[in-house]
């Protein structure tokens, strides 16, 4: 370990997967200020959360407020109650009258201001499941990124809003996509230049199964994630004069293809019964992020 603590992201043998789990999740690799650790919630998320502190702020000011009202108008009700009571020979029948008219009034404020106190605190409440439903949303945020550090400890590689798998073992076509499918991925797509010039690099001259297949209907190619093959965009992806369907005496067509090379030409069909490296992929969305 050199010497290298274990809490230290700078070093050590974690530190490649704190690098690509700030890139992919935005997420601090040290202890920020917290205007800096507020960079991964959307700027529209932050302003609603601003803003639904700020209005319960007010709203629990204005209910402390007509709470101390209610209190100071219960006393002055209480007051008159006594200056009613029939031991009290000082009150006048005019004075009783206009006090009974009075206590009358307060009463009525009483329950006015019991029954906007009710609202304010209906709308505090509701104030905070709002914000206790933003928080919530933040923390499903954090979860996601632990299950993103997870993804990429095992050597998944986030480029492009996707996740991409580089296997170091061999296995046929199908058994390579069942690997995947079994974590949530396909065998890979390419769908423009760049990502077919992302995953040539990537390969290094090695071969590695791709998830475009002819199975079924021989020269009938898709993708097996569901994605729209297009023979003019891809064209020039395919070594020349691939793909030939060539019989190589083993049993079966080439009906499944693999990038060999670390040129953009790099498609091959090939059997697919033949083992090779595999490449999955899985879009960050479905990743939960």
């Amino acid at each position: 370990m050199g010497g290298a603590q274990f809490g230290d992201s700078s070093s050590g043998w974690f530190s490649p997967y704190v690098a690509r789990l700030s890139r992919c999740c935005n997420a601090p690799t040290r202890s920020a200020p917290w205007w800096q650790r507020t960079r991964g919630i959307t700027p529209a998320v932050l302003l609603l959360v601003l803003a639904l502190a700020t209005s319960l702020l007010a709203v629990t000011l204005l209910y402390s407020q007509g709470r101390s009202r209610l209190q100071e108008v219960e006393e002055a009700a209480r007051n008159l109650r006594v200056s009613l009571q029939p031991t009290n020979t000082s009150a006048t029948p005019a004075r009783e009258s206009d006090t009974l008219q009075l206590l009358g009034e307060v009463q009525a404020g009483v329950q006015m201001l019991r029954a906007e106190l009710g609202n304010v605190s209906a709308e505090n409440r509701e104030l905070q499941t709002r914000l206790d439903t933003v928080a919530g949303a933040r923390g499903a945020g954090s979860d996601s990124c632990r299950v993103l550090w997870t993804k990429l400890s095992a050597g998944w590689r986030c480029h492009g809003g996707n996740l991409y798998y580089f296997s170091q073992e061999e296995k046929s076509w199908l058994e390579a996509q069942q690997f995947c499918v079994s974590q949530g991925s396909y065998l890979t797509s390419v769908l423009s230049p760049e990502e077919q010039k992302f995953l040539s690099n990537e390969t290094d001259g090695q071969s590695y199964w791709i998830g475009l297949t002819d199975q079924g209907t021989e020269g009938r190619w898709r993708w097996v994630d569901g994605s729209e093959y297009r023979a003019d965009a891809s064209s020039g992806f395919w070594e020349h004069p691939q793909p030939d369907n060539w019989h190589q005496g083993i049993g079966g067509r080439e009906d499944c293809v693999e990038i060999r090379t670390e040129m953009q030409t790099s498609w091959n069909d090939a059997n697919c019964s033949l083992p090779a490296r595999w490449i999955c992929k899985q879009a960050l969305g479905q990743a939960g992020l």
